[in-house]
């Protein structure tokens, strides 16, 4: 892929359950690999590298990591939906004489941290995407904080027909939204909305710190469902610019649970240290999988984080299997299998984003880079 990529510069970097292997040996994603040196159909905008090129953790199977080129053009658009989220709400506190003009270094710092995290969480997940789809996935992840509840409160209840997604909704900031995910793919883009939406209603109806777990199975099922399963489907969808039907999409329903776990279980493994500190502060129990391993086991914190770095290996070990099935069968069409690929690379785009979260490393000591 050339000689110099022009990754987003990583602040920080960290490995919060090191391993005493190195599982670069075990050849799984050969697709990955060759996207180092060869120029792979789909990934035209994308880059794919090796972290430990760059002198960076990388305990995983995944041979690359990969990463949308165009997350310039999705920090962008994070903070010019957030200068809009900001004017919307100045209007309605001058019309309720609520008017607050402080915009201290400290909310500054907020918010710059808000767009990195959307921008970084975009295009590591969704690496495919080019400049405009990077910008509406980016969106998609600002919105989730700020108008989705708002757009909820405002129904009855959400509607069965896909094609009523599309609005009109009340909520202008959202209405924007829709129309941008509709004009670059209709299908995949309702899609995407639709499952935006579910998901804020099931935050809403569960709220993490009310939910207690009787078994590993249990959370596992808990958080699947908490982490944007339809949507992240439409999402990947139209990161690579393809709508698969339901029917279309029935052949992968085992590997797109091992997605989702991989996903999750990836996410609660680097975003621990900073939920464990933000629940002892408010004096709660961090819902997360290195709390759950941790209480079932009866074991200490590292060691449950050591325990759940082997279960995501597996959750590999077992894409790489049912992908490589799916493709000696030879049954699936090239959209299906397009489908399927973009769930691998955005499990390795995601490892590395998290790996390198502002928002996640900032509580580790001795995690900022000072060359990379």
């Amino acid at each position: 892929m050339g000689p110099y990529l022009d990754i987003k510069p990583p602040e920080y970097c960290f490995d919060p359950a090191p391993l005493d292997t190195d599982y670069a040996s075990k050849n799984h994603f050969p697709f990955l690999r060759a996207a180092l040196t060869e120029n792979i159909h789909g990934l035209e905008h994308s880059n794919c590298f090796n972290p430990r090129d760059m002198g960076l953790p990388w305990p995983t199977t995944f041979p690359a990591a990969v990463q949308s080129q165009h997350w310039r053009e999705a920090q962008e658009a994070v903070r010019e939906l957030m200068e809009q989220i900001h004017s919307t709400a100045r209007i309605k506190d001058h019309e309720t004489k609520q008017c607050d003009n402080v915009y201290d270094e400290k909310r500054r710092k907020r918010d710059l941290l808000i767009i990195d995290t959307a921008a970084s969480s975009a295009i590591s997940l969704f690496p495919a995407a080019n400049g405009t789809q990077a910008r509406t996935l980016a969106k998609a992840t600002l919105l989730g904080a700020n108008i989705l509840k708002e757009v909820v409160d405002e129904i009855q209840s959400l509607p069965d027909e896909l094609a009523k997604y599309q609005g009109p909704w009340k909520n202008p900031i959202f209405q924007e939204f829709v129309g941008e995910c509709v004009r670059e793919n209709s299908a995949a883009g309702l899609q995407v909305v639709q499952g935006l939406l579910m998901w804020t209603k099931h935050t809403l109806d569960h709220p993490p710190k009310e939910v207690e777990f009787s078994s590993w199975s249990e959370y596992v099922n808990y958080r699947i469902r908490d982490s944007l399963v339809l949507a992240a489907s439409g999402m990947l969808q139209f990161s690579c610019g393809i709508s698969v039907p339901e029917s279309e999409r029935r052949p992968f329903e085992a590997m797109y649970r091992l997605f989702m776990m991989h996903l999750s279980l990836t996410n609660d493994l680097y975003s621990y240290e900073k939920e464990r500190l933000e629940a002892e502060k408010e004096g709660v129990t961090a819902v997360n999988g290195v709390q759950v391993l941790s209480r079932f086991l009866i074991v200490p914190s590292q060691t449950a984080k050591n325990i759940l770095r082997q279960i995501i290996l597996d959750l590999e070990r077992q894409l790489h299997h049912v992908y490589d099935g799916h493709v000696q069968a030879g049954k699936l069409s090239d959209r299906q299998l397009r489908y399927a690929r973009s769930m691998l690379e955005g499990l390795s785009g995601n490892l590395f984003g998290s790996s390198t979260q502002a928002r996640y490393a900032r509580v580790v000591p001795g995690t900022r880079l000072t060359n990379v």
